[in-house]
């Protein structure tokens, strides 16, 4: 990943037709290195005992038009985000989707809860989320792993959607997480989006903002938008 930067977080162009191929799972990791990562899971469900430790995706290579990668668990990303020392032995990339969605008047982001285990307070164009194996699927789809975050996150259904293609990654430092960006639409005004969150969506964000199409340059200009949100918002 090379090609361009954003606040010190490579970005990579993708192609329309870039997609995500599933590679057989790696080996198991030393007795050692598994009990590290079991002790600081141990560490962060006593302190959300809501976490769940699910499937979900990293990356082995990464071109502008394949993405390749295999299903590990969550416990060892996050041990991972919280030593980032394990790299070099773990070596995970997480792949996560982030939207960037477009009302009649403008784009929606959203500030990150204060709470939240990474990145908080931060402004962030929702909806945004790691790659999950959901159901019995075994394959990766952008546009289903999207609209599912749109859902939990904002409580906008699939029908009130259209999804672009990717249009880029990027890496964030120390966590090696690897966001994929893509455009979203949406007919409903910005105030509806935002009885859709109150009403049904998780607690990811703790408020909501318009960028007006006309005050966008100002927006880019705050220096708490998250180097992918405000990648996709410069380019929009």
């Amino acid at each position: 990943m090379t090609a361009l930067f954003s606040g010190q977080w490579p970005l990579l162009p993708l192609l329309p037709s870039c997609f995500v191929r599933v590679m057989p799972h790696k080996p198991a990791h030393d007795r050692a290195i598994q009990d590290e990562i079991e002790r600081i899971w141990a560490d962060a469900c006593r302190a959300i005992p809501s976490l769940f430790n699910g499937c979900v995706f990293s990356a082995t290579r990464i071109t502008s038009g394949c993405i390749d990668g295999y299903w590990t668990e969550y416990k060892s990303v996050l041990a991972q985000m919280k030593k980032p020392e394990l790299f070099p032995t773990l070596r995970l990339q997480p792949l996560a989707v982030i939207g960037l969605l477009e009302t009649p008047e403008g784009f929606v982001l959203g500030r990150r809860h204060p709470s939240s285990l990474y990145q908080g307070n931060f402004w962030q164009s929702p909806p945004a989320g790691s790659i999950e194996k959901r159901g019995t699927t075994h394959h990766v789809d952008l546009k289903e792993q999207l609209l599912a975050e749109a859902e939990e996150e904002l409580g906008l259904t699939a029908d009130l959607l259209e999804v672009g293609a990717p249009r880029l990654v990027a890496r964030h430092p120390g966590t090696r997480i690897l966001d994929i960006g893509m455009p979203l639409k949406t007919h409903c005004s910005f105030q509806q989006v935002k009885a859709c969150w109150h009403a049904s969506a998780n607690r990811e964000y703790d408020q909501l903002a318009l960028v007006p199409h006309k005050h966008r340059a100002e927006w880019l200009a705050h220096h708490d938008i998250l180097p992918t949100s405000r990648a996709l918002l410069e380019q929009a």
